[in-house]
Parts: structure tokens; C-alpha cells; sequence
């Protein structure tokens, strides 16, 4: 049996194409958004799909939608809105879809899989992000191994775009075997 990831913000599937192309099995996609979890119900028909509000979730809220036990789940994956992050439009530091970020963190910190995958755009890590970032990194510090932000561009992995996005990885240590 592949081991189960939860895709959060899910959108029409990106993260999710590439947990299953590693070998994971998708066991919840999570988007309030009506339309972009359609497409996504489209492109994974038969994995089970919520439209709920991630801020609203608890960690025990995941676990039951996608039919696992604490200490089952391998990743946590999801890509959190970056309205207010990017470096164009209106960088509104306000936009309550920022803490959306923070949100993610902390149903890492309760449901606790064996890694995490959080991915938004550059701007993320401008100096006037930072507070929010450390912010929400506070609760898995000290329990996952936290990687430094990686900056990833499409274009160097095949797609006809340029696109950078930051991805944020963290995994616990007692859950990687020593190489």
C-alpha cells in the first residue's frame, strides 16, 4: 500500500500529481473554493475530496475525512493562497488569506506526519514576511528537521513557463532511517 498524503488548498491538483507520481497515495484533497475542487475531482476521481475551510479544520477533522489513525499519515502537502505575498498587486500584509500559512503549521504540528510540503511564491520570504513565516514555523520547531526554504523554477524541470515558487520542507527525524 502507497503511503497516504493530504493535499490542503489542493486547487486543481498540481502537488497532488506530484505526490502520486512519487509513489504517494492521495488520501484527501482539501479547497473551499467550489470550482478549483471540481477540477480537481476531475483530474483524481475516486480520492476523497472536502470543501472545508482550513482555518476552521482540526488536525483529528483531517484525519477522520481521509480514514487514517495518528501516526499514519506520511506528508502533509498544500499550497496556501499568495494573494498577499506576491510581489505584484497590492502586497496586502492585511489579507487575512496570509494566515492561512500559519494555519497550515499548525495541523502539521496536530495531525504530525512524517514530512511536509508547504509551497507559496517568493515574495513569502521578504523581509516583511518574515514575523508571519517565523510565526507559523514556531509550532513544528524543535519536532520536524526544517529544511531552508527552497526556490524552484518550472522552467528548470521541463514546463514550457517560468514560475518560482518557495517550498518549505520539514520531516521528523525519528521517521528517516540513517543512510
Amino acid at each position: 500500500m502507497k503511503p497516504p498524503v493530504i493535499d490542503l488548498f489542493c486547487g486543481i491538483g498540481g502537488l497532488s500529481l506530484g505526490a502520486a507520481r512519487a509513489g504517494f497515495r492521495l488520501a484527501l484533497a482539501v479547497d473551499k473554493e467550489p470550482v478549483l475542487l471540481d477540477v480537481h475531482k476531475l483530474n483524481f476521481p475516486g480520492f476523497a475530496h472536502s470543501d472545508a475551510d482550513v482555518s476552521g479544520l482540526r488536525g483529528s477533522d483531517l484525519l477522520t475525512a481521509a480514514r487514517l489513525t495518528q501516526g499514519t499519515l506520511a506528508g502533509l502537502i498544500g499550497g496556501s493562497p499568495c494573494q498577499g505575498f506576491s510581489r505584484i498587486g497590492k502586497r496586502d500584509r492585511g489579507d487575512r488569506r496570509n494566515f492561512l500559512f500559519g494555519h497550515f503549521f499548525r495541523l502539521v504540528s496536530e495531525v504530525r506526519p512524517a514530512f511536509f510540503v508547504a509551497e507559496n511564491v517568493p515574495g513569502i520570504l521578504d523581509s516583511r514576511n518574515n514575523g508571519l513565516v517565523d510565526e507559523a514555523q514556531k509550532c513544528v520547531r524543535g519536532v520536524y528537521q526544517l529544511l531552508d526554504p527552497i526556490i524552484l523554477d518550472a522552467s528548470d524541470f521541463g514546463a514550457p513557463t517560468i514560475r518560482k515558487r518557495v517550498f518549505f520542507i520539514g520531516y521528523l527525524p525519528e521517521c528517516v532511517e540513517a543512510l
